[in-house]
This record gives structure tokens, sequence and C-alpha cells, in this order.
């Protein structure tokens, strides 16, 4: 199913499509390099096609942008998934990253702890309320932690169980 999704404020310009009867394939230009990272490993993890375009006011720092790509990508994902449940565990690296999602109800747990402040252009204490704003948005309980290995390892490791959970979530709808 496709969706798509624009969001606009002073701040950013968010335009996001989601095909959830992909390949994995992605197309991400945030300004952010690791931002596009994680989204393209959310991309290939769930197997859904993922475009995402922003512009934002980076010249203040990466929290705009990537707060508001959440909320566009989570409003995306919940226009065309609303029950089901999904879990996985992905390593990376030396990380090791699990995710549950339990779609018609939005509630937050994350476990895990990051050694640096920023990494690749993110705030890393920004890596939380990205994914906080994907779950609220889309209307999923999300239950994620990560350990072991370093930062970039533990993120792209969320970032890919977070996308197998949410598709395993789909297909159990």
């Amino acid at each position: 199913m496709l969706a798509q999704k624009k969001r606009e404020t002073k701040e950013t310009g968010i335009d996001v499509t989601v095909e959830t009867e992909g390949s994995g394939a992605s197309r991400i230009e945030t300004g952010i390099v690791l931002l596009d990272e994680i989204l393209s490993a959310f991309a290939s993890g769930s197997k859904f096609d993922l475009t995402v375009f922003a512009r934002g006011d980076l010249q203040t720092g990466d929290h705009h942008t990537t707060e508001d790509v959440g909320i566009t990508l989570g409003s995306a994902i919940g226009q065309v998934i609303k029950s089901g449940m999904g879990s996985a565990s992905v390593p990376c690296g030396q990380a090791l990253a699990r995710a549950a999602v339990r779609f018609g109800e939005p509630g937050f747990r994350l476990d895990f702890t990051f050694r640096a402040r920023e990494l690749g252009g993110v705030s890393l204490e920004n890596f939380g309320h990205f994914l906080r704003s994907i779950s609220y948005a889309a209307n999923f309980t999300l239950a994620i932690q990560a350990d072991g290995g370093d930062d970039k390892s533990k993120m792209l490791a969320m970032s890919l169980a977070l996308g197998r959970a949410v598709a395993r979530a789909k297909r159990d709808e």
C-alpha cells in the first residue's frame, strides 16, 4: 500500500512516500548523512520502499529536521497500518538491537545509551526523540533496546530491527 505525507513548518519541509509492498529501495535526502543512513536501514529492514526529501534549518542543528522527519514518516506508516504486532532482533557489528511494536496505541520505551554526544551531524539525544516521534505519529507502542558495539552500530541495528518489527506487524494485521 502506498502512503504519502507532507509536513511544512517554519523550520522544515518534509515529503515522505512509503510503499509497504516494496523491496526496501530508498531515496533519502535530508541533508544529514547519518539520518539518511538510519532511514535507509529502516527501509532495508522493512522491505518498504521509502522516499524522503527534507529541507530544514540545519544551521541551528539537526533537531527540527530529525523530529519532523520522524513525525512525517510515522504519519505515513500509520496511514496504512492500523493494527498488528511484530518484533525483531538484529545484530550489527558488535551491537544487538531488539524492537517490538503494537499498533493501535502509542507508547514508547527505550533501553540504550550512547557514548558520544554527536555523530554524523546528528545530536545523539535526538535519536530517541526521532523514534518516539515515529511511534506516536504512527499510533504504535514501541519498545526498543540495544547494547554492545559502537554508537553507529547500535543506531543502525535499532533502525533495521524497527523496520523488521513494523513489517511483521503489517503482516499480522
